[in-house]
């Protein structure tokens, strides 16, 4: 089965989101690492009574989220705001209780709740990043009259230089720390936002162009299919004048006559086309109930074939100008190939899609279409320009957010098209 699937700019997005999360687990592996160098230097080098057994299980707990972080990261799940607020208010928690255990709001590296509120600020939303906010101030509200008290030790009496005071060197030490990791992951993070927003206007730019081409190439290959009638007609009747002579008389003016009703239908056709050229530059997509959609596309076509609508439901669709054009050029395509009777059925396809589902009694699609549906100029006629049909049809359902499927029926062929829907209807 052929098929031709939707992109949107939600993929570039999540790889941004991947790559904020990849930068903030390298973080925490470094506040892992920082945590159990102060442990141990507050413990050993400074023999300070610090309660390392109730530390420890804390910092195993930031292992393991890490490594379930990593594990999501490589299996490929999807990375939302929610769960990248979920993993920070779990820092928070985790640095309360080093912090706790370790002088409460006397601890020096108290200042590195700011690092988690930054963080929050340039990775999520608003209110997310509020809720870390008020955890954070929350957290450091109940760290001031809460902790295990923690005896420093100064390393200078009497009157010498402030430095040498512990405390005050830890509070240093929280600067640079915080300083730098912010510096490192802030920069980082910043440029991956500015490179995700890069691409998605890109690709809005593609999407642009890719319209314009599709309006382009379904004006243009629905001229040649609305002129490819009378213009055979004025191309057998001289064809006929020159092999034949030209006939005389009362056979002179009727020829005459089909010809100019050809010619002024040529006209009609260029003009009505130029119209619809003109109201889609001017008319934007707007809801519109399947069935009236389906009855105004198949309307003045003038098919030699008549086509049957089943409609099991009838929701309300996005009624794009291009999608009428669509429907009316694979209609055209299946007369085209022979077809004697074209069924159009509406059913749903889950509880928001359409499937509008095009059969006919034709000879099929050949085995390069359906094995690549969106290549150009492929077709099972000759003639330069044939087989644009599909691969325009394909385009504008990408750009509806909806999907083209093609396959091979035992006595003919079909073609699926699967349609947002606006609103449902019984």
């Amino acid at each position: 089965m052929g098929l031709m699937k939707t992109q949107s700019s939600t993929d570039i997005a999540q790889g941004a989101a991947r790559r904020n999360l990849a930068y903030l687990g390298r973080m925490r592996w470094i506040a892992v690492a920082g945590q159990l160098l102060a442990i141990w230097g507050t413990v050993v080098l400074l023999d300070v009574a610090l309660p390392w057994r109730q530390m420890l299980p804390v910092v195993a707990f930031l292992i393991l989220l890490n490594l379930v972080s990593a594990w999501r990261l490589r299996r490929g799940q999807t990375i939302t705001d929610l769960s990248v607020a979920a993993e920070l208010l779990m820092d928070v928690a985790c640095l309360t209780l080093l912090l706790y255990l370790s002088g409460g709001a006397t601890n020096p590296f108290v200042s590195l709740f700011i690092l988690q509120v930054i963080l929050a600020i340039v990775l999520l939303p608003r209110r997310h990043a509020a809720a870390i906010l008020l955890a954070t101030v929350a957290a450091h509200a109940w760290l001031t009259g809460n902790g295990v008290p923690m005896a420093l030790p100064h390393l200078w009496h009497g009157d010498g230089p402030s430095f040498l005071n512990l405390h005050l060197q830890g509070m240093f030490l929280s600067f640079l720390l915080a300083a730098g990791l912010l510096t490192w992951s802030v920069t980082r993070i910043t440029a991956n936002l500015r490179d995700r927003d890069a691409q998605i206007q890109a690709l809005r730019q593609q999407m642009l162009e890719e319209d314009h081409l599709v309006r382009l190439g379904l004006l243009s290959s629905g001229a040649a299919h609305e002129l490819g009638t009378p213009l055979t007609t004025l191309a057998v009747t001289l064809d006929d004048w020159q092999t034949l002579g030209a006939p005389q008389g009362a056979a002179l003016e009727e020829k005459l006559a089909v010809m100019q009703r050809e010619l002024s239908r040529c006209r009609q056709i260029v003009s009505e086309m130029l119209l619809s050229s003109g109201q889609e530059r001017l008319e934007e997509a707007h809801g519109m109930r399947a069935r009236a959609f389906l009855e105004e596309a198949i309307q003045g076509l003038r098919l030699p074939v008549r086509v049957r609508v089943d409609a099991r439901c009838d929701p309300v669709i996005m009624a794009d100008p291009m999608l009428e054009q669509a429907v009316r050029q694979l209609l055209d395509n299946a007369v085209e190939a022979g077809s004697r009777a074209i069924r159009i059925t509406l059913s749903p396809d889950g509880p928001d899609q359409l499937a509008m589902v095009i059969e006919d009694d034709g000879p099929g699609f050949p085995a390069d279409i359906l094995a690549d549906p969106g290549q150009p100029f492929l077709s099972s006629r000759d003639g330069v320009g044939r087989g644009l049909g599909l691969y325009l049809t394909g385009n504008v359902m990408r750009r509806l957010n909806g999907e083209m499927r093609l396959a091979n029926l035992p006595d003919g062929a079909q073609v699926t098209l699967l349609l947002p829907i606006l609103e449902d209807a019984t």
